[in-house]
């Protein structure tokens, strides 16, 4: 059998290499494509999972959108104005004033002025006479201004009435006013009033604290004459602020 001459080796080792070489390049051709729609794939993928998001953040801002409401100033403060005066409460304060004594709403009153004006011991005094509905002397001043304020008409015993929901039965909430506690209030079917002694330019800080939600968070709402203030979702322990001013 013949053998193939050494050039002959040479061009059939080219066919080889040459055969390899597009051996290899067709397998790349094959790989290239399947890259391109893996990077489809993860781009696809990336969108579906951005809009996913996007969903979830529209129907959280949906199913929320109503506690931003609560951000609302204008939901936050209460005006009083001649309308809203209790007559007779606003008498019997007068007739205490001028016979140098104080009820519980006096006492409220009193002790805003009292932080403003004193400190030290003075300021401890203030206290302890105003947590037993007490006038030392050093609150006498305050009373006097109180009931020169009476007199002028400038202050005066003011009615905020809580506002009946039926929805909200078994929901109770605390009050302080400038610090102090009011107490603890139901809210109820039927709307009942809140009385306190306020005075124009000076105005007051209201606290709403829950303190219990049966039914969820608290919604509790109170209007005078000409305004009116909500708090929504409360819960308990967690505090809202309202502002209270007078507007002869």
């Amino acid at each position: 059998m013949a053998r193939a001459s050494p050039s002959n080796r040479r061009r059939v080792k080219s066919r080889i290499h040459r055969s390899v070489y597009t051996d290899l390049k067709d397998v790349a051709g094959v790989r290239f494509p399947r890259s391109v729609k893996g990077r489809s794939l993860r781009l696809l993928a990336w969108l579906s999972g951005t809009a996913l998001v996007c969903a979830i953040g529209y129907l959280i801002a949906l199913a929320t959108r109503d506690k931003f409401d609560d951000s609302d100033p204008a939901k936050k403060e209460l005006e009083l104005t001649n309308q809203d005066i209790d007559p007779e409460t606003t008498l019997v304060e007068k007739s205490l004033l001028k016979q140098g004594q104080i009820d519980a709403r006096l006492a409220i009153a009193l002790w805003r002025d009292a932080k403003q004006q004193l400190n030290g011991e003075a300021l401890k005094l203030a206290q302890q006479a105003l947590q037993g509905n007490k006038v030392v002397p050093i609150l006498e001043p305050l009373a006097r201004q109180w009931a020169n304020d009476f007199d002028a008409g400038k202050a005066a015993a003011f009615v905020i009435w809580v506002v009946e929901d039926e929805s909200q039965k078994g929901n109770a909430l605390e009050l302080r006013l400038n610090g102090v506690p009011l107490g603890e209030y139901a809210i109820e079917p039927s709307r009942y009033a809140i009385t306190v002694v306020e005075r124009s330019g000076s105005p007051s800080r209201l606290e709403i604290k829950g303190a219990s939600d049966r039914n969820g968070g608290i919604v509790f709402r109170a209007e005078t004459a000409t305004s009116e203030a909500e708090t929504r979702h409360l819960t308990k322990g967690k505090s809202d602020f309202w502002q209270i001013s007078v507007h002869p």
